[in-house]
């Protein structure tokens, strides 16, 4: 928490914990929060970053919507929480962009929150414990800059199972 999504129609099934549809005001609002429950030494994670708006069915389905739309309504809240009050953690969506999971969106990780933004804390997936995740590529979202997998059940998502291209395995449960 503190949830800093937009309601984008009144069936969304986040509104309870989203603050407004206007992301401005949901971004001053979300900012005071951050700023409160940091000044305590609390970490806040924002989510969901970005476009989380069904609660059914939500898991790998692709949410199209113009950059700009993007940028001026649904991405403000996380901007502002970013820039005015140094928000120390967000959480991907589990949604995808078009067709790239959020949490392995380079462009959304990256590029914006981190490299425009000037984000510096740490980005966790939504839960990633169900094999109903299995677009929640972890190889992916560590290379677009997920940090952390919201992972409850060690048989999922265990970096031992993937093979570097030499084919040699790397054992990260001793690293």
């Amino acid at each position: 928490a503190p949830g800093a999504g937009t309601h984008r129609t009144p069936y969304g099934g986040r509104n309870f914990e989203y603050y407004s549809e206007d992301g401005f005001l949901s971004g001053k609002i979300c900012a005071a929060e951050v700023r409160g429950a940091q000044s305590k030494g609390m970490y806040v994670y924002l989510k969901h970053l970005v476009l989380n708006d069904q609660e059914d069915r939500r898991y790998g389905i692709a949410t199209f919507c113009q950059e700009q739309v993007l940028r001026e309504l649904y991405m403000t809240p996380f901007e502002i929480c970013v820039k005015e009050a140094d928000a120390h953690g967000m959480m991907a969506a589990f949604d995808s962009i078009g067709g790239i999971w959020c949490g392995a969106n380079e462009d959304l990780l990256e590029d914006v929150l981190r490299g425009e933004w000037g984000f510096e804390g740490m980005v966790i997936t939504d839960q990633a414990s169900v094999s109903a995740m299995f677009y929640q590529d972890i190889i992916s979202g560590l290379a677009a800059g997920t940090d952390l997998w919201l992972n409850t059940n060690k048989s999922f998502w265990a970096l031992d199972s993937y093979a570097e291209e030499d084919g040699t395995v790397t054992d990260w449960t001793t690293n």
